[in-house]
């Protein structure tokens, strides 16, 4: 196995699904009437619930799949679709992000602003899920397991940082700059869930 390839691809899908700079945005809406405390409580809560919620289904995908009797081939194919349609979704400029804003402003609990909508769909949704499953299921052994584990953890990290350099990220980019780049990513994005429904069927039918 390209163990450095493995790596890009691993870093790539897991940077365009979680999208830091993207729902940076997202992030300073929900906290901006924070203390600076507070948000960064909630931004380290939000980024440790978000990746462990990842890891533990990562690890724990294929005894899931087992249970359900669903082959890794099914799931890349239907993993592929949905990712596919994220990625539509932020090219067109969905409307995920006003809809978890506006649940976020109705609560004034901390912790459930941590947990939902930031860890949860923002950062660990469904395509995020999806995709870690998938691709841990591809690790043929502990390294290539390690780097998917390791990927994981440079992206969050990634999110944590751009929490803590929040203002000025936004100063430099501006939202409209930081919803460009989230919809250039979107066609990677597209790119990996399309790779992943021809993966699926090709060991499927033809392997």
């Amino acid at each position: 196995m390209d163990y450095l390839s493995f790596f890009l691809k691993c870093f790539t899908t897991f940077f365009v699904i979680v999208d830091p700079p993207g729902n940076l945005p997202v992030f300073i809406a929900l906290t901006q009437r924070l203390d600076k405390d507070i948000r960064e409580k909630v931004s380290r809560r939000a980024t440790v619930i978000a990746f462990a919620l990842l890891f533990v289904v990562m690890v724990t995908g294929g005894a899931i799949l087992d249970f359900f009797h669903i082959s890794i081939n099914s799931l890349r194919v239907a993993g592929g679709i949905l990712l596919f349609i994220v990625s539509v979704d932020i090219l067109l400029g969905g409307t995920r992000r006003e809809v978890y804003r506006k649940r976020a402003e109705e609560s004034v609990d901390v912790d459930s602003i941590a947990v939902f909508p930031l860890a949860l769909p923002l950062y660990t949704g469904p395509g995020a899920i999806t995709a870690g499953i998938v691709i841990y299921s591809q690790a043929a052994d502990l390294y290539s397991k390690m780097i998917v584990v390791g990927s994981a953890i440079i992206v969050y990290a990634l999110v944590r940082l751009s929490h803590v350099y929040s203002e000025p990220i936004i100063r430099l980019l501006g939202r409209s700059g930081a919803d460009i780049i989230a919809r250039l990513l979107s066609i990677f994005l597209a790119a990996i869930a399309v790779e992943f429904v021809f993966e699926g069927i090709k060991a499927e039918f033809f392997d």
